[in-house]
């Protein structure tokens, strides 16, 4: 399921704002350092991962740390998943 995540995740990112070029760009690529998240890219990020994976990410959890990288990421989602599927 990681995998799975991580590869919608990077897809988005590489398509929405890489123009589909993906040299230089891995999961651990710190987009907020390479210019690729700004506040407006993040909001789309956040829309698109509520949409695509079916959680709520609350304003609380958008912020620089969670949203660093595509491991960040996925780990966030991954934990939404887990807590809806607890419930």
């Amino acid at each position: 399921m990681k995998d799975e995540v991580q590869q919608r995740v990077r897809g988005y990112v590489v398509e929405s704002w890489l123009n589909g070029d993906e040299r230089g760009f891995d999961d651990d690529t710190d987009m907020q350092r390479m210019g690729i998240l700004d506040s407006f890219s993040t909001l789309a990020l956040v829309a698109f991962l509520e949409e695509t994976f079916r959680v709520q990410i609350e304003p609380v959890e958008i912020n620089a740390e969670t949203f660093r990288n595509v491991n960040a990421i996925a780990s966030l989602v991954l934990a939404k998943l887990a807590l809806s599927a607890a419930v």
